[in-house]
């Protein structure tokens, strides 16, 4: 974080042409690598506090699901996760080794599982060596529990919060969220199955996975040293499973080809396969739960900051600060106005939510998506990446000139641990007034249209994927079909 003087970095500057820049100094080949080191350096840094994408992704998802009859009408008996492992390890370790076959074979930048950590079905642990085989951090224990609704009216007593379910220290959207454990058996709607799982991975499924993340696990699983972002951080070494960089341009793909080395397609076309094999098997509660978890990096996709490095910042910009000497200022600046999206996202929704109006304009819009396209997983990595990224520069400006400059425009702040984050809607309506803020709203539309139409997709997927399954099984044929 830098203590220079305030300025946005997308006020007026005069920026050379690159290429003329690049071509005419052939022999001041220092000048260009001091370039490569200072933008590589400095992207390295990103993710370091911009790690979580949409908050509370549980309530984002509600508005969704709560008006599709086919997940709200439908309940499924929850089930364990040792009881699901146990039933099916034969199955399991025959599809998991076909998926990592798969996923050598179409994911270029996947680091391949070590042979140590292939599923045995005969494992004496195999809860655990199910999770090391997936690579998740298996130290939580992954209960059965469903996060309560603005709708909800059920008794306090043997409510849960999210320390009961997670190591990470609580963000303030989840300070106030609460869950209820559900029994062995226990019919729940799966509205509330897919709805609660897709927060999941923001508990700490992705969390120490590295191996420079001093875990024992994250010695074992063969991703290597992370890529970027700050391991020190409690929550920072998920970064590189909830960012997908598959548009980046030749100079950055280049300098710093560990932007490439994100897993986010990877873990939703494995939560893609495991959803399959659960409702091939007859497991539905747990494929709509894995349905979720695949959900939750969907959503992130989706997050204009979660598509590229730096929106609203030009490979020539890029250049141009690392020779002024703006980078950190730069990538501080991007990070307040992630945080500041997000936090604005969250209780622009829950507000309404809580106070029971669905008719809201974003909520409707979460609600009645517009051209929902087919799903198959080829378009992670492209048309609903590509159109976060095309998002991206005009989010950033609206944010920088709508927001309070202090909180977006001022690199000595730090967003994250200011202590604002719970006041930001009362502090708008102070400092920028009802018309910035429903001129801003319409922006977050485009966001949320955005999230509704590829959840929506995987959503009509998942249901197909259900009646397929159901189809098999009651003409005798339960075998699961491989590979996205």
């Amino acid at each position: 974080m830098s203590s220079s003087a305030v300025r946005p970095i997308s006020s007026p500057v005069v920026i050379p042409n690159f290429a003329t820049l690049w071509q005419s100094m052939p022999g001041a080949t220092a000048l260009k690598r001091r370039l490569i080191r200072g933008l590589a350096g400095g992207l390295l840094l990103f993710g370091a506090s911009s790690v979580v994408a949409w908050s509370d992704h549980a309530s984002l998802v509600w508005p969704l699901v709560r008006v599709l009859p086919d997940l709200t009408d439908q309940s499924v008996p929850a089930e364990t996760l040792e009881s699901f492992v146990k039933a099916e390890s034969e199955g399991l370790a025959r599809m998991l080794e076909a998926q990592e076959q798969w996923s050598r074979r179409h994911l270029a930048d996947y680091r391949k599982r070590p042979s140590s950590l292939r599923f045995d079905p005969r494992s004496q642990r195999p809860v655990t060596d199910f999770l090391e085989a997936i690579r998740v951090n298996p130290t939580l224990e992954y209960p059965l529990y469903r996060q309560l609704t603005s709708e909800d009216r059920l008794e306090d007593a043997g409510r849960l919060q999210f320390s009961d379910l997670s190591f990470l220290t609580p963000g303030v959207s989840h300070r106030e969220v609460e869950y209820v454990p559900l029994l062995p058996g226990q019919a729940v709607a799966v509205a509330h199955v897919v709805a609660s799982a897709s927060d999941e991975p923001d508990f700490g499924i992705d969390v120490g996975l590295f191996s420079d993340n001093q875990t024992a696990f994250g010695a074992r699983y063969g991703f290597g040293p992370q890529p970027f972002g700050n391991p020190n951080l409690d929550y920072g070494s998920q970064a590189p499973f909830h960012m997908g960089f598959y548009h980046l341009d030749w100079l950055v793909r280049t300098v710093q080809p560990q932007l490439l080395q994100t897993y986010p397609a990877w873990r939703i076309a494995l939560y893609e396969r495991l959803a399959q094999f659960a409702f091939d098997t007859g497991h539905p509660y747990w494929g709509w739960r894995f349905a979720g978890w695949a959900l939750h990096y969907i959503g992130d996709l989706t997050q204009p900051y979660h598509a590229q490095p730096l929106p609203g910042v030009s490979t020539m910009k890029a250049l141009w600060l690392v020779v002024s000497g703006g980078t950190a200022d730069a990538i501080q600046l991007v990070s307040n106005r992630h945080g500041v999206l997000e936090s604005y996202q969250h209780q622009r929704l829950t507000r309404p939510m809580q106070q029971g109006q669905w008719s809201d304009p974003l909520l409707q819009t979460i609600a009645e998506p517009e051209e929902v396209p087919s799903y198959h997983w080829s378009i992670i990595r492209g048309a609903l990446t590509a159109s976060s990224v095309a998002a991206g520069a005009g989010l950033d400006t609206r944010l920088e000139t709508t927001m309070p400059v202090h909180l977006v425009s001022d690199p000595s702040f730090e967003w994250v641990g200011s202590g604002l984050e719970s006041e930001l809607i009362e502090r708008l309506e102070a400092e920028v007034g009802a018309d910035a803020m429903a001129e801003f709203d319409q922006t977050l539309m485009q966001q949320m249209g955005r999230f509704s139409r590829y959840a929506r997709a995987w959503l009509q997927w998942t249901l197909a994927a259900q009646e397929t399954a159901e189809k098999k099984d009651a003409q005798g044929d339960g075998n699961p079909v491989l590979g996205p």
